[in-house]
């Protein structure tokens, strides 16, 4: 089974859009800190990879599927 990808990007609207690649509903945010948050929960929550695109389409990458650390809730 392949892990979840979570994808924090710059949109079209000029916002920054939480999304995953299991059909969940794209969530945007106003700011770029406000999406990475929500995304690093969702990831840790699901043991799942997150991705953070740059304004400029730059990438990097977050596994948490080896995470132990706790969430806040």
């Amino acid at each position: 089974m392949s892990a979840l990808t979570v994808r924090v990007r710059f949109t079209n609207e000029a916002r920054w859009a939480v999304e995953t690649d299991d059909g969940r509903e794209c969530v945007t945010y106003p700011s770029r800190g406000a999406a990475i948050a929500a995304g690093v929960q969702i990831a840790m929550a699901e043991e799942a990879v997150l991705m953070i695109h740059g304004a400029n389409e730059e990438l990097g990458a977050i596994d948490f599927s080896e995470c132990d650390a706790q969430l806040i809730n």
